[in-house]
């Protein structure tokens, strides 16, 4: 009924409620000077003008007409919008009985006809400042509601044995309870697991008592409504203090659920690949579905020269220089610039192996070899004096192929490479045995040998068995220098000492690839007693026979 400027001015907002004209003049001119007036004759129209006005303060006649003044006065206090309103009943009626009706009906207050000006202002001031009390309180609680429901923590705040006072939105949608069932309970008897009850309980009673800092942090499980444990972080305690005492504590969390099974996924990942790869010389890591590092081993934090900690859970690109990526699928020597932790940019040779992850995702492997350290031994070929009676001999095998010999067999596989140097093929052998031995026996003195030992020699080229990387580089240096050449490798065993058999099965899948592009071909002796079955038969699986026939 006035401008924003007047209700400034105005202590609140009165609504005057009588059937009798006279009545609310009069009440009106009592008024006027401090309060904004609103003014309704009867009963059904005082609801309709609390519902349009919102008064601070009722003045309410009982006897009229439509409804009376304890109807009007009932249904208001039974309404959540309204029943705080102060309600005073101005009635002619002083008998006990009246009064016991208004104050059934909720009313605030009483003024007996006639009335007197300074006992109405006296009792309107009073009762307004409760209703200013009020309010504020109840703004204060909406205001703090909001910023739970806005908050997209966890907030609880618990009295001080321990029940629910107030909780933020996030709270109710975790748990899946309303405000009304869970305001009033107990938060340990019915939010936590008995395995984590007394614990959470013993911290909750030692932050209240200041034994515990307030800015520790506490992990702790929680019940939902169907029964389900999620996991939350709680990392901020706010004691609530009233009249000095410390009457309850507010806790500030968040639910680390996935998190922590991620954490586990990957501990559980770590140490089922470590099993695999920790004992390979060469560096590898393992990619989630995402391309963040799921697994790495010691040899790649050594490569890249960060700690372990530094890694996982770090996209690769991150570590990859210029436009480079790595695919989700099988790819073998790629070269990709690397930043080492220490910011140099190294070109590694990569190569990538794509398996089954969990929950149907994929995960990368991938191997990492330090480019400057991945080149084999540089072959020289030589070709043997050429014999007229191997050149009338008419054995030969066909080029682009892995040839496999038993080792019982051996010296039929060395007779079989001999025989083929000295028709004029240059030749390269790879042995366990002592090449100097070799030499003798087949009479091959200028064709080149790598010894696989571990003694290093000035007069004979050596490949130490844990130096695995070393092999298809050595190899694959000679296919490039020959049209028409034969290779003999003995002692693949030898290599299963230092290396697991996934690594090795790589490098002859590697050397396999090598061979079927060139003009070549390769005979690997090997007892095949010392795999098992399934592993042999992973090694054979594209290789053919060297019979004695051919």
């Amino acid at each position: 009924m006035s401008d924003h400027g007047m209700d400034d001015e105005k202590k609140g907002k009165v609504l005057i409620v009588d059937d009798e004209e006279v009545n609310v003049k009069l009440l009106e001119a009592y008024l006027m000077n401090d309060y904004e007036i609103v003014t309704a004759y009867g009963g059904v129209e005082a609801l309709e003008k609390v519902e349009e006005h919102n008064p601070d303060i009722i003045l309410l006649d009982i006897m009229m007409p439509d409804i009376t003044g304890y109807k009007v006065c009932e249904t208001l206090k039974g309404s959540e919008d309204t029943k705080f309103i102060p309600i005073v009943m101005v009635t002619a009626l002083s008998g006990i009985e009246d009064r016991i009706m208004g104050i059934k009906a909720g009313a605030d207050d009483f003024l007996t006809k006639p009335l007197d000006r300074i006992e109405i202002n006296t009792r309107g001031s009073s009762l307004l400042r409760i209703k200013k009390l009020h309010d504020d309180l109840i703004n204060q609680r909406d205001q703090a509601k909001l910023y739970l429901d806005l908050a997209s923590v966890v907030l609880v705040v618990l009295d001080e044995v321990g029940n629910v006072r107030l909780m933020s939105k996030k709270g109710y949608e975790l748990l899946g309870y309303t405000e009304e069932e869970i305001t009033g309970t107990d938060w340990f008897e019915n939010y936590v697991p008995d395995t984590a009850r007394r614990e959470f309980r013993d911290m909750f009673n030692s932050f209240l008592s200041g034994g515990t800092d307030l800015d520790a942090y506490f992990e702790s499980p929680v019940l939902t409504r169907s029964g389900e444990e999620r996991i939350i972080g709680w990392n901020n305690f706010v004691p609530m203090i009233n009249n000095d005492h410390v009457g309850g504590l507010l806790m500030s969390g968040t639910d680390i659920t996935e998190r922590k099974e991620a954490e586990e996924k990957i501990k559980r990942a770590n140490e089922y690949l470590d099993n695999l790869l920790k004992a390979s010389p060469i560096a590898m890591l393992s990619l989630d579905s995402k391309g963040n590092i799921l697994t790495v081993n010691n040899n790649a934090t050594e490569l890249l020269d960060m700690e372990i900690n530094d890694l996982l859970g770090r996209p690769l690109s991150s570590l990859i220089a210029g436009e480079s990526s790595i695919e989700f699928k099988d790819m073998k020597d790629r070269e990709i610039v690397f930043v080492k932790g220490n910011g140099d940019q190294v070109p590694m040779n990569v190569s990538t192996s794509v398996i089954a992850g969990n929950e149907n995702d994929k995960n990368l492997i991938l191997t990492l070899q330090d480019r400057s350290e991945l080149r084999g031994l540089f072959i020289t070929p030589l070709t043997e004096d050429v014999h007229e009676q191997a050149e009338e001999d008419e054995s030969e095998l066909e080029a682009g192929f892995i040839y496999l010999a038993d080792c019982v067999d051996s010296g039929d596989a060395y007779s079989f490479f001999s025989h083929l140097v000295k028709q004029g093929k240059p030749g390269l052998c790879i042995t366990r045995n002592n090449p100097e031995n070799i030499r003798v026996r087949y009479g091959l003195p200028k064709t080149p040998f790598v010894w696989l030992s571990k003694n290093r020699s000035q007069d004979q080229q050596t490949i130490d068995p844990a130096e695995l990387f070393r092999i298809h580089p050595t190899i694959s240096d000679f296919v490039d220098k020959v049209d028409d050449g034969i290779i003999l490798m003995d002692g693949l065993e030898y290599l299963l000492l230092d290396n697991d058999f996934i690594s090795v099965v790589k490098l002859m899948e590697q050397t396999n690839d090598t061979i079927m592009a060139s003009g070549s071909r390769f005979i690997l002796v090997i007892d095949p007693d010392t795999l098992e079955k399934k592993e042999f038969h992973m090694l054979k699986r594209w290789m053919k026979t060297l019979n004695k026939s051919d």
